[in-house]
């Protein structure tokens, strides 16, 4: 039964929701140090007003190290999380086909924490590196992004009555197609940020209704 997942003393949903959490915690935590130590940086809400992406403040010296400090443990925690939420799929749901929960462990704890590695914990500095750097980031975020969207929509559906989950792991679908429909200034740090909120959101919700 899935009360039996446990990380240690932390069970299956408290590890999903303080997955998320830290998430929240790596992204905004790195800007705000970026913030705290940079000579004129760039001041903002960045969901709002996109003044820089995500890794943004990767590139610099304290807020770099945070930044690829908490990518590591993150990683695995966030590969075992979507493990948990495919044994509570299965618990909740015992229709869910084998094909189904296969791709999900691929896309989820394989895939992603891999990809997420990849382009988060080895990235270079913004200033310095060679362009072959900064494109294999950029490869390797979209495939972590598209991975953890492509899950989330797979396993909403499999949510028995769960409208509100489904839509939401629809919502980074809307904002990736209203950024290709629209010229907004900055509209890719935006869409950045807001897909990434929305994607840890739906994270904390669905570990949030393991307790239930």
């Amino acid at each position: 039964m899935l009360h039996n997942y446990k990380l240690g003393c932390i069970s299956a949903s408290q590890t999903i929701v303080i997955t998320g959490i830290f998430l929240l915690i790596w992204a905004f935590g790195s800007y705000l140090i970026y913030v705290l130590t940079v000579p004129d940086p760039f001041v903002c809400f960045p969901p709002f007003s996109g003044c820089v992406s995500i890794s943004h403040a990767g590139g610099y010296p304290f807020s770099g190290f945070f930044y690829r400090l908490l990518v590591l443990p993150l990683a695995p925690f966030l590969g075992l999380s979507m493990y948990f939420i495919v044994q509570f799929l299965q618990n909740i749901n015992p229709d869910v086909r084998p094909n189904i929960r296969r791709t999900l462990i691929l896309l989820g704890s394989v895939i992603l924490p891999i990809s997420f590695i990849v382009a988060e914990a080895f990235k270079d500095g913004h200033r310095f590196h060679p362009q072959y750097v900064s494109d294999l980031h950029l490869l390797f975020s979209v495939i972590a992004f598209l991975s953890l969207i492509i899950f989330q929509i797979i396993a909403s559906l499999q949510l028995p009555k769960a409208r509100s989950m489904i839509f939401l792991a629809l919502l980074p679908v809307f904002i990736i197609v209203f950024q290709y429909s629209t010229h907004i200034q900055k509209i890719n740090d935006i869409v950045e940020w807001n897909v990434f909120i929305s994607i840890v959101v739906w994270n904390v919700l669905i570990g949030r209704s393991l307790r239930q």
